[in-house]
């Protein structure tokens, strides 16, 4: 009398083809504030072919804003960044430029206050 059942390992078997996804093109984009001087976008755009250009960006209620350019493709991830953003300054990183203005007053001067002690 036997009790237990030999099994065969069998390899698997592909029940259907693999997904093969198709580059296609697209846009996206969004843009929002909340009413008291901050907003923030971003926008996208691929062609279908691996490349994607785009752009985002925010602005705060003192007047400090970042927009960032950027491609990606063959040659890589490649960005302009403009800012007015405190302690920056125009330089080249890698693949980023950086574009500086001159930070608003209202922001450089809140960088200046002595901090208050904590309680």
């Amino acid at each position: 009398m036997r009790m237990f059942h030999t099994v065969e390992s069998q390899s698997p078997q592909l029940i259907t083809a693999p997904v093969i996804e198709l580059q296609r093109p697209y846009n996206f984009g969004f843009e929002f504030g909340d009413g008291l001087g901050m907003s923030q976008y971003r926008h996208e755009t691929a062609d279908g072919t691996g490349s994607v250009k785009g752009s985002y960006g925010y602005l705060d209620p003192l007047g400090v804003f970042r927009n960032v350019d950027y491609v990606a493709g063959t040659d890589g991830f490649k960005t302009i960044i403009r800012s007015n953003e405190p302690g920056l300054s125009n330089h080249v990183a890698a693949d980023a430029t950086y574009i500086v203005r001159p930070a608003p007053p209202a922001a450089a001067a809140q960088g200046l206050r002595k901090a208050a002690p904590l309680k």
